[in-house]
């Protein structure tokens, strides 16, 4: 029963990272979910499959929590989010079908990925975090939010990290739009994203079938358990998030980033070995 302790701690940080940076939480969820899943037995052909499942549940979980909250402060971009949200459920339901749920797509090619995005969304914010030039808004074409949108689906499906973790380095480092602003259309993507990857995890058939209290690739006393946590810490990252400045959000961004890489790196070591 410990394992349940551990998954609702992992979603208490992961909900309040959610709310505070806006990411959704899956850079704390793709570490601790395929633990979890090796605990209830699923088999390593298929622990990328039911990572990238889980990890997005409760990532659904987290950027509802936290839009709710961003309602309740006017804080939320309605026209940006639809925009990037619908070209990125596109993109991340033809990833999931056309790469993620193929048998070439293992474990160790999902760390590599992880880590060479990661590498690169430490460096994209590092590099525009004491940038003074910000755009508005108003000023991205449809076009560009639509580019966003099929970057972030595309891997959200691949990583299991909601897509946030290249939507808001890409508003804030390549378009110039205000990390704070970044974030809540990052919460508002995800969101949508998630909710039409978990309805197709939930009706996707596992070559490996589990007991009866998993539904398709959501084993639910991980997601469950994960999104309890989620549910209640995600509002208080939002409210933090107000009172910090762009700055120490962009700084905290990066730090969770780079724990990820080094936990990904000693995965890749570890299997090689």
């Amino acid at each position: 029963m410990l394992i349940f302790l551990y998954l609702f701690i992992c979603g208490l940080i992961g909900g309040f990272t959610a709310g505070l940076i806006g990411i959704g939480g899956g850079i704390v969820y793709i570490v601790v979910v395929p633990l979890a899943l090796r605990y209830f037995g699923v088999p390593e052909n298929e622990i990328v499959q039911y990572t990238v499942a889980n990890s997005i549940f409760a990532i659904l979980f987290a950027a509802a929590s936290a839009n709710l909250e961003l309602i309740k402060l006017k804080l939320f971009h309605t026209k940006e989010v639809l925009v990037i949200g619908a070209s990125s459920v596109v993109a991340s339901l033809l990833t999931l079908h056309f790469i993620v749920h193929t048998s070439w797509y293992s474990i160790r090619f999902f760390n590599f990925i992880i880590i060479f995005l990661l590498g690169y969304m430490i460096i994209a914010t590092l590099r525009s975090a004491k940038q003074v030039l910000i755009f508005p808004l108003d000023s991205l074409k449809s076009w560009r939010l639509n580019l966003v949108g099929v970057a972030g689906g595309s891997i959200a499906a691949l990583s299991g990290l909601g897509g946030g973790i290249v939507i808001i380095p890409i508003l804030n480092a390549i378009m110039k739009i205000e990390i704070k602003k970044a974030s809540s259309i990052s919460s508002g993507v995800i969101m949508i994203t998630a909710f039409v990857m978990t309805v197709y995890s939930l009706f996707k058939q596992p070559l490996h079938t589990m007991h009866i209290y998993s539904v398709g690739y959501v084993v639910f006393p991980i997601a469950l358990t994960l999104a309890s946590g989620v549910i209640i810490a995600s509002p208080y990252g939002v409210k933090t998030a107000r009172k910090l400045s762009s700055l120490t959000i962009s700084y905290i961004y990066a730090s969770f980033l780079f724990m990820v890489i080094i936990k990904k790196i000693i995965e890749l070591i570890i299997v090689k070995s």
